[in-house]
């Protein structure tokens, strides 16, 4: 037998790169998440708000701080506002009396409210005419 053995053959394997630390890749940085803006929120809110109540949320053109009341009636018998109350309270309407003093001697307001939107109050206009009494909407 021969002694020669055979050649191994040599791989070189070429040195790895040397790793620093592991580190994350760098994103970019994270964007916010965009809020709405507050009166979106609020606006949001008060349809909810009104959905709740079962009525319509006021339009832009009602937006402000004005209050307003209807005013059905001005009266100095005592009886008369009973009935006017009564008929009015029985429709589902919020009333409520102010008595003042006229040259006439003292009178009894009857009205219903307030409201915080037109619509609203022109609503209740339809519905007290619907009862066969007058009403003037008034703005406080």
């Amino acid at each position: 037998m021969e002694d020669n053995p055979t050649p191994v053959p040599v791989v070189v394997v070429p040195d790895a790169p040397k790793l620093g630390p592991k580190t994350e890749p760098r994103s970019a940085d994270p964007v916010p998440e965009k809020a709405s803006p507050p009166a979106a929120n609020v606006s949001e809110a008060a349809k909810i708000r009104a959905l709740l109540e079962g009525r319509t949320l006021a339009s832009k053109s009602d937006a402000s701080d004005d209050r307003f009341v209807v005013q059905v009636g001005a009266f100095s018998d005592a009886a008369r506002v009973r009935e006017a109350r009564l008929k009015l309270e029985q429709a589902g309407l919020k009333t409520y009396t102010q008595v003042v003093e006229t040259k006439d001697g003292n009178r009894t307001r009857v009205r219903v409210g307030p409201f915080t939107s037109r619509t609203d109050a022109e609503q209740a206009v339809a519905k007290i005419k619907r009862l066969d009494l007058p009403a003037a909407l008034l703005t406080l």
